[in-house]
């Protein structure tokens, strides 16, 4: 059952953050390719983020009624097929109002994985199976440093044809879907007398609350420079719109693979409400450099700090609340915190870019992460440490 569980939320995984690295990546063919405003692309990622972010704890909510994790993170996997086919015949027929459509279809899409993979995971193993989990986690970063390349790929080798590219992957999210829709996994969330917190229940809300806030502050900056960042490349660093685009990206990305586990092992030494802070601050520090001194290494330190730290975001909400409540208390965190700032982010860098520059635009963000790292500190201890879960 473990083995099988893995398998599953590694493939979903794989494929929902893949997914969500096609989009930054074709925000910017909509831009050069199609003429649409910066202001717009801000729009189109607060949309994505935005139907996630009031659409995760409704999702995550039946998921802990039914315990059907696994078939409901299959239908997320499988609306994100129809969302990527439905953009590609958007840009076929130049429609905005689908193109939109197909943007929010996309962020609905993206609602299901990471509270409910989290949970699965959380109650199959129980903090006690860490390479395991840092498989699990190690998957969704390889789909992040995979999809960018792979889109640009598909997209020279079918002559520049961004419908059929998209189609196509659009396809591989349905095929994807498949196991968890007809594999039958039922997980019963009960908790160990032993593993309930007992006290006082005011920790636990402060703890989330403040976890979220981080989270929303530190979405800001990485999700308003992330959804632009292909565009920032292309623009202002001699990129042009092909697969050395997509390989820059992708060797950003790829830090992340190897970033999760070894941020997790500090973590279990230093604390990793220490570490989270560090890597919200190294994300900045690595961003803001990379601004003045452009290198794939300070682009690469960016990707390690930004994508291994969601698993510690997570882990300390597990160390807070009831393993029956985990899908829940992630959902805030994650919903309203990652994907909230996932909102506000990419609008407020589309705004500040059409009114004077993209480069200042990502600078005045950037003030946003250093605000979210000087929170983190806040954050009280947990009251119990168990491994960190490595999955982001």
């Amino acid at each position: 059952m473990k083995q099988r569980i893995l398998t599953l939320t590694s493939i979903s995984h794989f494929i929902n953050d893949g997914n969500s690295w096609f989009l930054p990546v074709t925000f910017t063919f909509l831009i050069e390719y199609l003429g649409i405003s910066k202001f717009l692309i801000g729009i189109l990622g607060g949309v994505f983020f935005g139907i996630s972010a009031l659409t995760s704890p409704l999702i995550t909510r039946i998921a802990d009624k039914t315990s059907s994790y696994s078939k409901i993170m299959g239908i997320g996997i499988l609306l994100w097929g129809f969302s990527l086919i439905l953009f590609g015949i958007s840009i076929q027929i130049n429609s905005l109002p689908f193109i939109i459509l197909s943007v929010a279809l996309a962020g609905f899409s993206s609602t299901f994985y990471h509270p409910l993979g989290a949970a699965m995971l959380s109650i199959t193993y129980k903090g006690n199976a860490g390479i395991a989990l840092g498989i699990n986690g190690s998957m969704g970063s390889l789909g992040r440093a995979i999809y960018p390349t792979l889109t640009l790929a598909l997209f020279a080798v079918l002559h520049r044809n961004m419908t059929l590219t998209a189609v196509i992957l659009g396809v591989v999210s349905l095929i994807a879907a498949i196991p968890s829709l007809i594999i039958n996994v039922n997980l019963a969330s009960k908790d160990d007398p032993k593993n309930v917190i007992k006290g006082n229940m005011r920790s636990p809300i402060i703890v989330i609350i403040l976890l979220t806030i981080t989270a929303l502050l530190r979405s800001v900056f990485t999700q308003g420079i992330s959804q632009f960042l292909p565009t920032l490349l292309v623009e202002n660093y001699g990129y042009s719109y092909n697969v050395n685009l997509g390989e820059a990206i992708s060797i950003a990305l790829a830090a992340a693979i190897v970033g999760q586990p070894i941020l997790g092992l500090l973590s279990d030494r230093v604390g990793r409400r220490t570490i989270y802070g560090i890597s919200t601050a190294g994300a900045v520090i690595s961003f803001l450099t990379f601004l003045k001194i452009p290198s794939i290494i300070l682009l690469s330190l960016f990707g390690f700090f930004t994508f291994s730290a969601f698993p510690l975001m997570l882990s300390i909400v597990g160390d807070f609340v009831p393993r029956n409540s985990a899908s829940f208390a992630n959902s805030l965190v994650w919903g309203l915190g990652v994907t909230g700032g996932g909102v506000i982010g990419p609008v407020i860098v589309g705004i500040l870019a059409q009114m004077y520059n993209l480069i200042l635009a990502t600078e005045l963000v950037s003030v946003v992460g250093l605000i979210s790292a000087l929170l983190i500190p806040f954050i009280p201890r947990p009251p119990k440490r168990s491994k960190v879960p490595l999955f982001g």
